[in-house]
């Protein structure tokens, strides 16, 4: 019996069968958790949605930017449009089983030692902050699906403020929660930076301030190819960038072993 967590899949579905057989996986006994960003880009979003909701009873995800943009899209006025691989799912005859299982999935997953989400926890929270905003805009989400998609986009509000409306406060968790990579000294998001270091010496990593080598659990996550594998300071993140020509890899929390693809 063991917990695996993967990185981002992004419509990489052969990779993901690759790395089940390399781990072994048994359904049975084993649990799969993603970081994320199951669809977009690898050429069988479809398939890799199937799949996991097939194994929904060893497997789970949070929601990253790309399952939301997916969603988002399905929620719109129109649904149909370049992206092949949205428009398959779309096309798909278990479509309505499909988005309305991705729907319902959290925004992130926590073990006794780790916490698990799809870009990270923004540093002027704490995790019991995050959750009760977790909790709060997933249910806005799952209750007012389509408003809450069309007022999801957008760079601003780019800082914490307790305050905020309530679309600026969720607008704001689903950057810092799927976007997040650097930000500011002074707590402002910045998206224009998404490499593995910044040249600016106002930003930094989200995981280089100091709160986050205070908190209580270990924190992985994905959304970062150009960092790829990292471990340090409280955490790891496991996008090694498959879709970009890396790898797909899962981190076995029972005993820390990496497995890649």
């Amino acid at each position: 019996m063991a917990t695996y967590v993967i990185g981002d899949v992004q419509g990489c579905f052969d990779p993901l069968m690759q790395l089940t057989k390399l781990i072994n996986y048994d359904p049975k006994v084993d649990r799969l958790i993603f970081c994320g960003d199951l669809v977009n880009r690898g050429g069988k979003s479809l398939d890799v949605l199937r799949w996991v909701y097939a194994h929904q009873n060893s497997c789970d995800t949070v929601l990253g930017n790309h399952d939301l943009s997916l969603l988002s899209k399905y929620f719109s006025d129109k649904k149909i449009g370049t992206n092949k691989e949205f428009n398959a799912v779309f096309l798909a005859s278990d479509v309505s089983l499909l988005i309305g299982w991705l729907l319902q999935r959290p925004f992130y997953i926590e073990t006794n030692d780790y916490f698990i989400n799809h870009a990270g926890l923004y540093p002027l929270w704490t995790l019991s902050q995050f959750k009760a905003l977790a909790a709060n805009t997933q249910q806005e989400l799952v209750s007012n699906t389509s408003s809450f998609l069309a007022a999801m986009y957008g760079n601003k509000p780019s800082k914490w403020i307790d305050s905020l409306d309530m679309n600026s406060t969720h607008r704001f968790f689903i950057n810092a929660c799927t976007r997040m990579r650097f930000v500011k000294t002074d707590g402002r998001l910045n998206f224009s930076e998404n490499k593995k270091i910044s040249t600016m010496k106002s930003l930094k990593p989200w995981f280089q301030f100091e709160s986050i080598s205070n908190t209580e659990k270990h924190l992985v996550f994905g959304h970062w190819s150009a960092l790829g594998f990292y471990q340090d300071n409280n955490v790891t993140c496991l996008d090694t960038g498959k879709v970009w020509g890396g790898q797909l890899t899962a981190l076995r929390l029972d005993d820390k072993k990496l497995f890649s693809v």
